[in-house]
């Protein structure tokens, strides 16, 4: 492209989760591309982003706000170009844009947001999805909800999917070795995320002290769930890319008993680490991941806990579930991605 395309780069103020990880590596990939891209993000940003590029910092909030007031002020000074958002939705006034909705777990799980989250998206959703010139999401069921709940034409989506980055494969220290056993999941306490069923099987299992339960993800004031004091022990919070490696390396099996999901990159990123995976028995899944997973009745306690004995003590399984990961992550990778992006950017010059 000759000219730089404007990339809203609020997330850039945010902890790297799912969408966070989504945003920066599809901008990482267009700029290791040799693609112009200007990144606009308000004057706080944290310093775990590294991005080789041009990126605009201004205004006077770092919030929402900056994306409603400041973000929009920067767009008309400079003749509206096309902005791409890959996180939040953007300035509300804004059409000349680009929208990525990762899932609609704000219509069908209102729970698991505070009320004032809730209340805006609820608000906004139906504004940008009208507005936007393209959607982006990140898998075909995400796509199907979104024309189901919003009414969306469907050639209106593209779906651009997730993939792992090497921060993960690529670690050194994911060498190391944790000879202690422990089922591992990483999830945040969202009620949708399922832990509670999680623990329920875990405990059912009776292991105790030979096979811990490992808990990793962003933690949330709005989520409460009673946890033993073994398990608070094992809850480790927010963990950064090269302690994420070293878990899903050594764990003995990653359990990920979402009920409701827009992609789930953690499972993948658990297969390219070598590690067998248990999952929900849902839609989305069965599109992701194929038969490179052992699946599960989410709300069954008794059906978790036998598929987790069994890829732990069937090595045969365990060992066809492994080569089974390694070449479904193949299917999904940031370059692909990052060229399927700029092919909707080219379709729309």
């Amino acid at each position: 492209m000759s000219t730089p395309f404007y990339i809203n780069g609020r997330f850039l103020t945010q902890v790297m989760t799912g969408i966070q990880r989504f945003s920066f590596e599809l901008c990482k990939m267009l700029i290791e591309q040799g693609v112009d891209i200007v990144i606009l993000a308000p004057r706080k940003i944290r310093l775990e982003y590294k991005l080789n590029c041009h990126i605009i910092q201004f205004g006077l909030f770092n919030t929402i706000l900056w994306e409603q007031i400041d973000l929009p002020r920067f767009l008309q000074k400079h003749k509206k170009p096309l902005l791409i958002n890959f996180g939040s939705p953007g300035p509300l006034c804004y059409a000349n844009r680009i929208v990525t909705i990762h899932d609609l777990a704000i219509y069908v799980h209102p729970g698991g947001f505070s009320r004032p989250y809730y209340y805006y998206y609820r608000f906004v959703t139906p504004v940008f999805t009208r507005r936007s010139k393209k959607i982006i999401t990140v898998s075909e069921f995400s796509k199907q909800e979104i024309v189901r709940l919003t009414g969306v034409a469907p050639e209106k989506i593209v779906v651009i999917h997730n993939a792992v980055s090497a921060a993960i494969t690529n670690s050194d220290s994911a060498v190391r070795e944790i000879k202690q056993p422990y089922i591992l999941s990483v999830a945040s306490m969202d009620p949708r995320k399922n832990l509670a069923r999680l623990v329920e099987a875990y405990n059912k299992l009776g292991l105790a002290s030979a096979t811990k339960l490992v808990l990793a993800g962003k933690m949330d004031s709005i989520f409460t769930m009673e946890l033993s004091h073994d398990i608070v022990a094992n809850s480790l919070g927010y963990v950064p890319d090269e302690a994420l490696a070293v878990l899903y390396k050594n764990a003995s099996v990653f359990v990920y008993l979402s009920i409701y999901e827009g992609f789930g990159i953690p499972p993948l990123e658990a297969m390219a680490m070598g590690c067998p995976v248990v999952l929900s028995d849902i839609a989305v899944f069965r599109e992701i991941f194929g038969d490179a997973a052992c699946y599960v009745d989410p709300l069954n306690s008794d059906s978790i806990s036998q598929a987790i004995l069994l890829v732990m003590n069937n090595k045969s399984y365990r060992n066809q579930l492994v080569a089974r990961g390694f070449e479904r992550v193949k299917l999904y990778s940031w370059e692909k991605s990052a060229a399927k992006l700029l092919a909707l950017i080219n379709s729309m010059e």
